[in-house]
């Protein structure tokens, strides 16, 4: 089995942003629940970021984070899958989630998206 540093084919390069998210999560056989939240940006590779979330998610699940983008300054929104998941106790009552992500694509500004008429 690979380390976990092979797994890695691109460079982590620290960073320290705050994101807004929005995850869905089961709420009954035909209904979902929408929580928004803001969490941190970790580290970020060319192909993924690593978040500290206040919200429990699961491997596979998809994240839609919003993140200041570097050249402009508009918000970028992008999705990510999440690759893996641990719990960090932040105190008796409270944790914390850091999750590993990796890219799906990244959404077009509203001002670029497409109108439908």
């Amino acid at each position: 089995m690979p380390t976990q540093q092979e797994r890695r084919d691109s460079e982590r390069v620290p960073c320290k942003l705050v994101c807004l998210f929005e995850l869905t999560t089961p709420a009954g056989a035909d209904a979902v629940t929408l929580i928004t939240g803001s969490g941190h940006v970790i580290n970020r590779s060319g192909r993924g970021l690593l978040l500290l979330l206040p919200e429990k998610v699961n491997n596979q699940q998809v994240v839609e984070i919003q993140v200041p983008s570097e050249v402009r300054k508009e918000q970028r929104t992008k999705l990510v899958e999440v690759c893996w998941t641990r719990p960090i106790e932040v105190d008796a009552q409270d944790k914390m989630y850091l999750a590993g992500t990796r890219f799906l694509f990244e959404l077009p500004p509203p001002s670029q998206s497409p109108q439908i008429l």
